[in-house]
């Protein structure tokens, strides 16, 4: 039988924006960096609602413009944009809360597992690896997305539970076509939907007639995809820009990469330096690495589904999306804000199963309080453009961008016998890299003529 747990919301809140607050107080006052400058600062799209009425038909991602336009036209500032950032990071906590806490309700052992829930959402919410989807303000395209699949999946879980036609029919695909225009990555829905499913003991065969609506958004959305030009011209690009064999050998590696960011957060990077590779030979050890995690997968499927779950969730969110359509970008450490909540659940129920008591909650206060530690030290990387391009130059001292964006902050700050040091590294390292070249034409003049902070075009990949 199914075990209720006690309704206790306003204390989770409570615990979670406790949290939140002291992980991230200090990420109020950084400033904007990297691809905010073209995609807000810079954008005159996001600037007034008529301009973002007028781009409808032109870009992409709607809705996570109009998240962007509404903090603009308030006026706050960055600030502004930062505090929706946090708010959002809570509502995700929460509803990592809640579909932790079904989860556990549908295993045997759920009496055991009553206090889980919340300790999973505590170590969502401080969890290093998301500052970039949270400190970073242009790390909203994916917390954003977040938020309105979880709601989705919550939608749906309730809708089953409850017999709701309205929450399953209405507002489980109506979450999912309001995640798609945040972020199209949220096109994995449908099978995050067969994916609970199976982990909870059902019949993913039944499951498909609840489910329809979600895999018709999926068609219909697909179609506009083909017949939006700004999309089309993104996937044609993505198309010719390796083979399917360095597709999978390079998101093998990222993949590996990722699972090692969550595991030991100690070098988190805002450019990761990771190669882009043309076969499976070179990435031969990560392939090992997948094969066993895939094998621990089916192992654990039925004695252990928490495991099965969270490795398939994982494998489901970092894999297959960029294995015919890759980035430029090869991994971001964001990508595992979406990812990553169902292997925190599955740590967390070990950790229960095997402890008790004290022991318990003196892992789970360790854990914690290193983690929000690791998070106000992170976020502190984020308190100007220097210090985080300083940092990520420590982290990928062979990624010519990453010297050529210190350079471009060195020299905003007039600080420029450094600036053209950065420059000159980042020529020796990709000589075709034509921004550096193009800023180390221009330091002489910026030297002579201090230049205005009023654009950020170098930093763009």
């Amino acid at each position: 039988m199914r075990t209720r747990f006690p309704e206790t919301n306003t204390g989770v809140l409570v615990w979670l924006i406790l949290v939140i607050l002291v992980c991230y107080a200090n990420a109020l006052t950084s400033g904007f960096q990297f691809d905010d400058f073209n995609v807000i600062v810079n954008n005159p799209r996001v600037h007034s609602w008529s301009s973002w009425m007028e781009g409808l038909t032109l870009g992409i991602r709607p809705l996570l413009k109009f998240s962007y336009t509404l903090n603009w036209t308030m006026g706050m500032g960055v600030i502004g944009f930062h505090v929706t950032n946090l708010l959002i990071h809570l509502v995700n906590a929460y509803l990592v809360y809640r579909l932790a806490k079904e989860f556990a309700g549908q295993q045997w052992q759920a009496d055991a597992l009553r206090d889980i829930p919340l300790l999973v959402a505590l170590l969502f919410a401080v969890h290093p690896i998301h500052t970039e989807a949270v400190t970073y303000i242009c790390g909203r395209s994916t917390s954003l997305m977040t938020l309105f699949y979880l709601a989705g999946l919550l939608a749906y879980i309730s809708g089953r539970t409850q017999q709701s036609g309205i929450k399953m029919y209405g507002l489980t695909p109506l979450f999912f076509v309001i995640a798609l225009s945040v972020k199209e990555t949220a096109v994995t829905f449908p099978l995050a939907l067969l994916l609970w499913e199976y982990a909870c003991g059902g019949k993913w065969q039944r499951a498909l007639t609840p489910q329809w609506p979600n895999w018709l958004v999926l068609i219909l959305s697909a179609l506009v995809f083909l017949f939006s030009d700004g999309y089309l011209s993104q996937m044609e690009r993505s198309a010719q820009f390796n083979s399917l064999q360095g597709n999978a050998a390079t998101e093998l590696s990222g993949f590996a990469y990722l699972m090692r960011q969550l595991a030991s957060p100690l070098w988190l990077n805002i450019d990761p330096g990771l190669p882009l590779l043309h076969d499976l030979s070179a990435s031969w050890l990560q392939l090992v690495f997948f094969v066993a995690l895939l094998a621990l997968m089916f192992a654990c499927w039925r004695r252990r589904p928490w495991i099965g779950f969270a490795l398939a969730w994982a494998m489901l969110q970092l894999i297959p999306l960029h294995l015919f359509l890759p980035r430029i970008d090869i991994v971001n450490d964001r990508q595992m804000y979406l990812a990553d909540w169902p292997l925190l659940l599955a740590l967390c129920i070990e950790v229960r199963l095997w402890t008790s008591g004290t022991r318990t909650r003196v892992f789970a206060a360790l854990l914690l309080s290193g983690l929000a530690f690791l998070t106000v030290l992170r976020n502190q990387d984020y308190a100007s453009e220097i210090s985080l391009w300083e940092d990520t130059v420590m982290k990928s001292p062979d990624k010519a961008r990453v010297h050529n964006n210190l350079g471009y902050a060195y020299m905003l700050a007039h600080r420029h016998d450094e600036a053209r040091r950065e420059f000159t590294s980042a020529l020796q390292l990709d000589p075709r890299l034509y921004k550096a070249r193009y800023n180390l034409y221009r330091l002489d003049d910026e030297a002579s003529s201090p230049g205005e902070k009023n654009e950020n075009s170098t930093t763009v990949p």
